[in-house]
């Protein structure tokens, strides 16, 4: 039932439709909005420059979340409505191990494949935003949400909109940290969502592109695990038209000489070949504003226990977002679940 306003195209100015108003347009906050708009006035309101929130593209380069499972049904049965093909992520071969003495290779153990998106997640967003009757309104941070009578008065920057109803999607330490809330927050729940930890709010993602998938010739499937560094994790990243690896920087690292120590570890990885980098991207999601805060300094150690249902002004401001799912929180089905459990509460 919910894929079916996918189609719905069409405006009719609001009329007879209650005001909603979604805080950040990542993949929940996207979807949501396309699920919701042939009942409710949305507008979207976003405080960076683009849309996708934690997905984001660089050079088709996926430089947020890139992988689905084959059991996460819900975003599967998104990507393909919106008719967006998946490939098998690089696998073949034999993973690395960085070990303080020497490189070794070993063959790693059978695990549930996984896909990524043709194009890049990206592809997903600009779908969804494709999709949208109103447009995102960027470069708006939301400074205050305020309960007048029966509406919420949101403030912007820049400017006052007032909504019969919010749906927050920020990461919940960013949402109470950020934005001021009239009345306040109880202090069960603030105290609630300030311990829930932003997924990826620590992480530092890079990706390093060359002209040929070397490691591949190699007999290498580009995996690797190292607590040498800087790269703890790293894993091959080819697109359909380009050669790359991506790794996640080490919560140990020094960012003092961090690209030449990068391109040095993969040298010792993958051979000569990895000396010569066609580009080097990194993304510290971290430094991020709009992503992480200081309470995500430390890097996570385990994947957090996500899901919780959280409301305030009488249930007409909503929590939702990839870590408020009772499934797969802090994965791209986290964003999509969350999406449609909201929907079913309106």
């Amino acid at each position: 039932m919910f894929y079916l306003s996918l189609m719905i195209i069409g405006y009719n100015g609001g009329m007879n439709k209650k005001k909603l108003v979604i805080i950040g347009a990542g993949l929940s906050g996207l979807y949501s909005a396309v699920l919701l708009q042939d009942r409710y006035d949305v507008m979207i309101i976003e405080a960076r420059d683009r849309t996708g929130g934690r997905i984001m593209g660089i050079d088709g380069h996926d430089m947020g979340p890139s992988w689905v499972w084959p059991h996460q049904k819900n975003i599967l049965n998104l990507i393909e409505t919106l008719n967006l093909e998946l490939f098998s992520q690089y696998t073949e071969g034999l993973a690395s191990y960085d070990a303080p003495d020497r490189v070794q290779h070993f063959r790693p153990s059978q695990t549930v494949p996984s896909f990524r998106l043709k194009g890049g997640i990206s592809k997903m967003v600009r779908a969804l935003e494709n999709r949208l009757e109103n447009p995102v309104h960027l470069n708006e941070k939301v400074l205050s949400l305020t309960e007048s009578n029966d509406m919420i008065v949101v403030k912007t920057i820049d400017t006052m909109y007032e909504a019969e109803i919010v749906i927050s999607t920020l990461p919940p330490r960013l949402a109470v940290e950020s934005i001021e809330y009239s009345p306040a927050l109880p202090e069960a729940l603030h105290t609630q969502l300030k311990k829930i930890p932003t997924w990826m709010g620590y992480a530092a993602k890079c990706v390093i592109e060359y002209s040929d998938a070397f490691w591949r010739e190699k007999g290498l499937s580009g995996f690797a695990i190292s607590h040498l560094g800087p790269l703890g994790e790293i894993h091959d990243a080819c697109t359909q038209d380009k050669a790359a690896l991506f790794g996640f920087v080490h919560s140990t690292a020094k960012y003092d000489n961090l690209e030449e120590d990068i391109i040095q570890q993969l040298t010792r990885l993958y051979g000569r070949k990895a000396a010569n980098p066609f580009k080097l991207h990194l993304v510290d999601w971290k430094k991020e504003p709009y992503t992480s805060t200081p309470l995500d300094a430390m890097p996570l150690r385990e994947h957090p226990a996500y899901g919780f249902d959280a409301t305030h002004f009488a249930d007409r401001l909503m929590f939702s977002g990839t870590e408020s799912a009772l499934r797969e929180g802090g994965y791209l089905e986290g964003a999509v679940t969350a999406a449609l459990d909201v929907v079913k509460h309106l």
